[in-house]
């Protein structure tokens, strides 16, 4: 799988973490519960991804490992306090592949979203999918580019946010077939999915999962998925890259951190015993179900990733027809 391997790329790029700390850590980590910090309400991908490898962390590491749902901001609240807690290995935060680029987003954010944070461990990657109501009369990628060159900036997509992966998958797009589209941002995946059934919006770059069923029925119609292999799930649906837009690729991705000064030793631990419960058949069961795969990674692995993040986003976020940037982001 090519944007797998691309990843991998990156991770065997190897980031060495100092240990100067470890000597500082109790030699029975972890003696109390970890509170595992969540962006968002119950319900959602962090979360349900938190809950799928919390218990198997706990089991592992012999003590309660409780959910903490803080959602606000679009997750920078818990952020927030996961930079500002102690660097100790008891507060730990699933983040998404928007977290790293927060600041290039939101101004005003009271912490660095790279430089604060500890890498623990990938999770997952995932693509997303480009759908459209029946209303629409594009089936394919060409006609997508078409109609949005015919009338530019009259076609609209919606998104789960400004910053999500929803919004972020469009305007690579965007900038890949040079197309004007006009961004829709929702509070959440579900409303804008709901408005994408209704005809009140006409595309959406969305995980697969929140739109399989509308698509098996036919109240949606899928065009092409975003990353450069295709999809077990739907094998007969293009990529965007071999439907007409050459070299585009986005592919989203769950992972753990932990406030920066976190010991090696910690981080090391939690990324063991992470990889493992990653490994579980009914683990992988359900990632696959969920047309994720699962590639779990070192921390210093995973700190390569997040920070090779910063220069590819910069430069779309810099891009005259972005939309998205907030004066706010507290």
């Amino acid at each position: 799988m090519r944007y797998v391997h691309a990843l991998v790329a990156l991770v065997y790029a190897g980031l060495a973490l100092s240990g100067h700390a470890a000597e500082r850590v109790e030699a029975k980590y972890p003696t109390k519960p970890i509170r595992f910090l969540v962006g968002f309400p119950p319900g959602g991908g962090n979360d349900s991804m938190a809950r799928l490898v919390g218990p198997g962390l706990s089991e592992r590491l012999g003590v309660p490992v409780v959910i903490d749902n803080r959602p606000g901001a679009g997750g920078n609240v818990a952020a927030g306090m996961t930079a500002k807690a102690p660097a100790d290995g008891y507060t730990i935060l699933i983040a998404s592949s928007s977290h790293p680029i927060q600041g290039l987003l939101k101004s005003g954010l009271p912490y660095d979203p790279v430089k604060d944070f500890a890498g623990v461990s990938l999770l997952v990657v995932y693509r997303s999918i480009l759908v459209v109501p029946p209303s629409n009369p594009a089936t394919t990628v060409k006609d997508i580019i078409s109609l949005a060159r015919a009338k530019p900036g009259a076609l609209n997509f919606a998104s789960s946010g400004s910053g999500t992966g929803s919004h972020l998958g469009a305007e690579l797009f965007k900038a890949a077939a040079k197309v004007d589209l006009t961004h829709v941002a929702y509070k959440g995946g579900g409303q804008a999915v709901i408005d994408l059934l209704a005809n009140r919006v006409e595309m959406m770059f969305s995980p697969l999962v929140p739109v399989l069923a509308h698509i098996r029925t036919n109240r949606l119609r899928p065009i092409a998925v975003t990353s450069l292999n295709r999809s077990p799930l739907l094998p007969d649906l293009p990529t965007i890259d071999e439907a007409g837009v050459p070299g585009y690729e986005f592919v989203s991705w769950y992972g753990v951190m932990a406030p920066v000064g976190t010991p090696a030793v910690v981080t090391s631990r939690l990324a063991s015993d992470l990889k493992a419960v990653m490994q579980r058949p009914e683990v992988l069961k359900q990632t696959r179900s969920e047309d994720m795969d699962t590639l779990a990674s070192t921390p210093g692995e995973f700190d390569k990733i997040r920070y090779a993040m910063i220069p590819k986003w910069e430069k779309i976020v810099k891009q005259p027809g972005f939309e998205g940037k907030q004066a706010d982001g507290r």
